[in-house]
């Protein structure tokens, strides 16, 4: 572990405990007297940290103006620790949050830091969304989709396009017949076409549903007509869907795929869990349905679309319609991915997990308020789980996918920084990110996206921002320009403000200092209700950020 932070204590009302670990390569700071005189005016930092917004509660790298959110920052791109000396004036019972942020893809060792206990019941011992054989088949779906058949068109040459997709006419199911569909688990299950409809750009849409899960007890005929409005209806999802990533589905050059004219998109609604009350599997994209079935692939559907739980509609209210409407806008993403970058452009461009499922909830963020305006995935689960579950996500790896784990759970993780994007960036950025194939490497790709979006900022500089607002609870009322998660409206797409400081009584934050801090990942550290001068030497790990945010 690194060494230890030397606190100074002239801070009235501040820290006990303010002793380090010793052995420090540092000099400690000069005893303080039993009685101290008044402190004087800080000196100046010598530049090592300096005012990070404009308009803000900041005045300059020593002084706070008292009022409004101030954000100062020092960002250690050497390759050894930095010692920096935090002197700021001019606080009257304000907070101030320390949020280390890992710009990099190595974990850093943390200094040792004083800790103000704070706990909060109600974020502690939180469930996840989905029991343990479900995370490890959307692992396996996951897995598949982003190196499965990438492993397979590594083996195969590109097809001669015309030669083999004129030979081959996608057969047009009629309404009312059954057929076989295999879940991910291989499983068989007979479906029948209840529903047939035609999306604004002309794409035949199909609505499958179980035969043993139609009915008005589970999935009436008004539950699946409600659900085709949320889809199809003008400037509903699948419109902004396209609109923002294109077709999903089309022309190609891999003979291992089914072609690429002529597909309806097939909608399936199975029962994909077993009378499990806490199962909360909602649906997935599985790639292996749009390779052609062979020995290797027996189970393939051989299908453009994906799958729905019926177990989330038995409920047959609006809320269950909205919640597996947000779940098409999610699954469609998927879908647009492979086919966008990993059929359009080929195999070695397709996203990450991490960054895959980000783009998939950031589509969700936007569609949200198509779906109903009351409603915001980010909002409601993606950042409050990012903030309320254990002691926050913070210290969890953008770039290592965990749902669901132990310790972390990554769709939080992903959802609550696209989230961000998506307020700070707009749809634009979005669908440059899903267009660029500047690299192979997603985190490459985000930060080429973020680049060409923004105003001289990468992907370190967002995400330092992005941990600055959410390990401080940066309020919205006066977040700085660059922070914040604010309200943002796009033409048709419109995003809701969200306040962090609402979810201060579930948010409860470490109780030590972890020994690193992971890659792509943030430590908030508290200092609350601090008078006069905030006075601290803060050791800053290699390849990381310190934000001071005084609030």
């Amino acid at each position: 572990m690194m060494k230890k932070l030397a606190l100074a204590c002239c801070i009235v009302g501040g820290l006990s405990g303010c002793g380090g670990d010793g052995g420090s390569d540092h000099p400690p700071a000069p005893p303080v007297p039993p009685n101290p005189p008044a402190p004087a005016a800080p000196q100046p930092s010598a530049d090592l940290l300096s005012v990070a917004c404009t308009g803000c509660g900041a005045v300059d790298a020593n002084t706070y103006a008292g009022t409004h959110v101030g954000v100062w920052r020092h960002v250690n791109a050497s390759a050894a620790p930095v010692d920096v000396p935090v002197n700021i004036r001019g606080l009257s019972g304000h907070d101030v949050t320390l949020v280390f942020t890992n710009q990099g893809a190595e974990p850093q060792a943390m200094p040792a830091l004083p800790l103000v206990p704070k706990a909060s019941a109600s974020a502690i011992g939180k469930s996840w969304r989905l029991d343990g054989e479900e995370s490890t088949l959307m692992r396996r779906i996951g897995e598949f989709n982003a190196h499965g058949w990438a492993r397979l068109a590594a083996t195969r040459p590109l097809a001669a396009r015309e030669a083999r997709e004129a030979r081959i006419t996608p057969r047009q199911a009629t309404l009312n017949e059954t057929r076989t569909w295999h879940d991910a688990q291989d499983q068989p299950h007979t479906a029948a076409l209840v529903r047939q409809s035609q999306a604004s750009d002309g794409t035949a849409v199909n609505f499958w549903i179980e035969n043993t899960e139609h009915g008005p007890a589970k999935v009436s005929d008004a539950t699946i007509d409600a659900l085709a409005a949320s889809f199809l209806g003008p400037g509903k999802v699948y419109d902004l869907l396209t609109h923002v990533g294109g077709p999903l589905w089309g022309a190609h050059g891999y003979a291992d795929l089914i072609p690429g004219t002529g597909q309806p998109l097939d909608i399936v609604i199975l029962k994909l869990t077993s009378d499990n009350p806490s199962a909360r599997l909602m649906g997935y994209f599985y790639a292996r349905d749009v390779i052609r079935r062979s020995a290797g692939f027996p189970h393939s559907n051989e299908a453009v679309g994906f799958f729905l739980n019926s177990e989330l509609l038995y409920a047959a209210n609006d809320a269950a319609v909205r919640v597996v409407a947000s779940t098409m806008a999610h699954e469609g993403m998927h879908l647009q991915n492979f086919y966008r970058r990993g059929a359009g452009h080929g195999p070695k461009y397709l996203f990450d997990t991490w960054l895959d499922e980000a783009t998939a909830m950031m589509m969700e963020d936007f569609a949200g308020h198509a779906i109903d305006p009351a409603m915001n995935e980010i909002r409601d689960i993606r950042f409050r789980d990012y903030i309320g579950i254990r002691n926050g996500m913070y210290n969890c790896s953008l770039t290592t996918w965990e749902p669901f784990g132990d310790t972390c759970e990554s769709y939080s993780v992903s959802g609550s920084l696209g989230g961000f994007l998506n307020r700070q960036l707009g749809a634009g950025f979005l669908s440059r990110l899903l267009r660029d194939v500047s690299s192979e490497n997603s985190l490459a790709v985000l930060d080429s996206a973020i680049w060409a979006e923004s105003t001289g900022t990468g992907l370190g500089e967002q995400f330092r921002r992005f941990s600055a607002t959410a390990g401080s609870l940066m309020r919205a009322a006066d977040s700085p320009a660059g922070y914040g998660f604010p309200a943002r409206i796009d033409g048709a797409l419109r995003l809701p403000l969200i306040d962090p400081q609402n979810l201060a009584g579930i948010r409860a934050l470490t109780q030590s200092v972890p020994a690193q801090l992971q890659p792509y990942a943030s430590i908030p550290i508290a200092r609350p209700a601090l008078h006069g001068i905030y006075s601290e030497r803060v050791s800053v790990p290699p390849g990381t950020a310190l934000s001071v945010v005084i609030q």
